[in-house]
C-alpha cells in the first residue's frame, strides 16, 4: 500500500486570473507610455493646451478691461480680473450670460461659478476629445503591425489584453485632464486680480470628473480604431476621420428641420444617441435634469464602441 499523499487539485478562479491579467496589462501600458515618451507627449499636449487656453483667457479679460477703462477715462488695472470679479456680482453679468446661453436658468447657474471655471469646461469640451483621438489611436494597432501582440496573447486572452490596454489609456486620460485643470488654476492664480481660490478649486474639482466621463466615449472610439487597423497612421485616420463623421451625424440629428413628427423625432434621437457629441448638457448643467441620461449615454457608448472593435479584433489572425 502506497504512503504517497493524494494529489490535491486546486481550482483556478478564472475571473481572478482575468482581472489579474487585465490589471497587469494596464500597468504595462502605463510603463510603455513612459518608456516610449508617449506619456510625456500627452502631458505636454494637455498641459500646454491648458496653459495656453488659460493664458489666452486672462489676456482677453485684460484687453477688455483696458479698453473699458480707456473709454471711461480711468487708469487701467495692473492685473486683469478685478473688474470682472466685481462685474460678476451685478445683474448685468447675468444678463450677458442669458444672451449667450439663451436660457435664464443656465445663466443663473453659471453666474455662480468663477468665469475661469466656465471657460475650462468649455475648452475641455471642445478640444480634449481631439487630443485623445490623436494620441490613443495607436495603442493596439502598433503592436499588431510589429506582431509584438503575439507575445502578449501567449500569456492571456484577447479580451483581457484589450481591456487592459483601454484601462491603461483611461488612467492616462484621468491624469492628464487633472493636470490640465491644475494648470488652469495656477495660471488664473498667477495672473488674475482678486482670484477666488476656494470657489475656483471647488469648481474645477466638480468639473474634472465630468470632463473625464464626457471624453471616455472618445477614448473608446480611438480604441475601436486601434483594434480594427494594422498601423498607427491608419488608426489615426479612422479615429479622427470617424470622429468628424460622428460630429456631422450629431449635427444632422439635431436639426429641427428634420423633426417633422414624433416618429422622425424618435428615430433621430435614437441615431443621435450613437454619437458622443451632443451629450454634454446634462454633465455641465446638472440642474437641467439631464445628468443621468448623459452619464448613461456616455457609458453605453464606451461599451458599444469597445465591443464593436473587439468583435473584429477577436476574429483577426494577429
Amino acid at each position: 500500500m502506497s504512503d504517497a499523499a493524494p494529489m490535491v487539485v486546486v481550482p483556478i478562479d478564472g475571473r481572478r486570473v482575468f482581472a489579474r491579467d487585465a490589471t497587469l496589462i494596464a500597468r504595462f501600458e502605463l510603463g510603455e507610455a513612459v518608456r516610449s515618451k508617449l506619456l510625456i507627449v500627452m502631458v505636454l499636449l494637455f498641459v500646454g493646451a491648458g496653459g495656453l487656453g488659460a493664458y489666452g483667457y486672462t489676456e482677453i479679460v485684460g484687453q477688455i478691461e483696458q479698453r473699458a477703462a480707456s473709454a471711461m477715462g480711468a487708469p487701467a488695472a495692473r492685473r486683469p480680473g478685478g473688474p470682472l470679479r466685481r462685474l460678476r456680482e451685478t445683474t448685468s453679468y447675468r444678463d450677458m450670460l442669458r444672451v449667450f446661453f439663451r436660457n435664464d436658468q443656465k445663466a443663473d447657474h453659471f453666474a455662480t461659478l468663477p468665469p475661469i471655471v466656465v471657460f475650462y469646461g468649455w475648452a475641455a469640451l471642445l478640444f480634449t476629445p481631439w487630443l485623445i483621438l490623436f494620441t490613443s489611436a495607436e495603442t493596439i494597432s502598433t503592436e499588431v503591425a510589429s506582431r509584438s501582440i503575439r507575445y502578449s496573447l501567449l500569456r492571456t486572452g484577447k479580451l483581457a489584453y484589450a481591456l487592459g490596454k483601454t484601462a491603461g489609456q483611461a488612467l492616462i486620460v484621468v491624469g492628464v485632464t487633472a493636470l490640465g485643470a491644475l494648470v488652469f488654476f495656477v495660471v488664473a492664480w498667477a495672473r488674475l486680480d482678486g482670484f477666488e481660490a476656494g470657489a475656483t478649486a471647488m469648481g474645477l474639482l466638480s468639473y474634472w470628473p465630468r470632463v473625464v466621463l464626457y471624453n471616455l466615449p472618445f477614448l473608446a472610439w480611438a480604441m475601436f480604431a486601434s483594434m480594427v487597423t494594422t498601423s498607427a497612421n491608419l488608426a489615426r485616420i479612422v479615429s479622427l476621420g470617424g470622429a468628424v463623421l460622428l460630429a456631422i451625424l450629431a449635427a444632422v440629428t439635431a436639426s429641427t428641420r428634420l423633426r417633422v413628427g414624433p416618429v422622425s423625432e424618435a428615430a433621430l434621437d435614437l441615431v443621435g444617441s450613437l454619437t458622443p457629441y451632443g451629450h454634454s448638457d446634462g454633465l455641465f448643467y446638472p440642474p437641467g435634469g439631464g445628468l443621468w441620461g448623459d452619464v448613461a449615454t456616455c457609458l453605453g457608448l464606451c461599451v458599444l464602441y469597445f465591443a464593436a472593435g473587439f468583435a473584429i479584433l477577436r476574429r483577426r489572425d494577429v
